[in-house]
């Protein structure tokens, strides 16, 4: 009898080290979740830094006295045509960011979900067992989302680099028609 108590409890041991480590891992989540959104708040902060840039850029076009002909006149309209294509990458690069900061449905484990799953009237074990498989349920969809929002940023970040570069080139474009 002592070897079945034993053995019940090394049982029940187990399931509270894995409710524990689910609890973390839940906590985790919304953590990185929040990390993540951190993360989107300083690229959009950058974002404006770059608007500050790009309105400099536009500040050139009206200096422009005469589009010219020849050689100053084709770089006065590719200097234009970049200025039009910074700022739609830029637009494009707001709207991005800004949409992964809409909500998201997180799921949490609130004392309603608990009650439903009716764990007051089941024995140690059994309420252990289905305290742990609410937990991997929440955890495993939140993890899916979380996983989906960082892939959509990572994407956003490598847009950010081409619109920087092509801001650069406008702003060279603006010198070069100057000096001619």
């Amino acid at each position: 009898m002592s070897q079945k108590k034993d053995v019940r409890e090394k049982g029940s041991a187990g399931l509270r080290l894995e409710l524990d480590s689910l609890k973390i891992e839940y906590q985790n989540l919304f953590d990185r979740s929040n990390k993540l959104d951190n993360k989107v708040y300083i690229t959009i902060t950058f974002c404006g830094f770059l608007f500050v840039f790009i309105t400099g850029l536009f500040s050139g076009i009206s200096q422009l006295t005469s589009m010219g002909g020849g050689i100053k006149g084709a770089m006065t309209v590719v200097y234009i045509l970049t200025c039009v294509a910074v700022m739609v990458s830029y637009v494009y690069l707001l709207v991005y960011f800004m949409r992964l900061l809409q909500p998201e449905r997180i799921v949490r484990m609130d004392p309603e979900i608990l009650k439903a799953a009716g764990l007051d009237a089941l024995e140690e074990r059994a309420a252990l067992e289905r305290l742990i498989g609410l937990y991997r349920e929440t955890v495993d969809e939140d993890l899916v989302k979380l996983k989906i929002r960082c892939d959509e940023f990572t994407k956003g970040l490598r847009f950010v680099v081409p619109t920087v570069i092509l801001a650069f080139v406008a702003y060279a474009m603006q010198l070069a028609v100057q000096v001619i």
